[in-house]
């Protein structure tokens, strides 16, 4: 499936969003860029500890953000 899913920080994902941001980190966990799912897992529920208050503030508006376009992870 092909998905046009946007992060940021502080946002609180849909069910089918956190599936699908699992199933990628997972993919890149398994091919070994570790680097790249940190990035991806950070904005997992389990990690919402993780985001500074000023990252909480800009949220959407600028940031940090990640998007899922077109990349097919199921």
């Amino acid at each position: 499936m092909t998905t046009g899913t946007m992060l940021w920080a502080g946002k609180k994902l849909s069910a089918d969003e956190e599936l699908r941001t699992r199933r990628l980190v997972a993919l890149l966990r398994r091919i070994g860029d570790d680097k790249v799912a940190e990035t991806f897992e950070r904005f997992l529920p389990e990690n919402d500890h993780r985001w500074t208050p000023d990252e909480l503030e800009v949220g959407a508006q600028a940031g940090p953000w990640a998007s899922l376009d077109g990349v097919r992870v199921d």
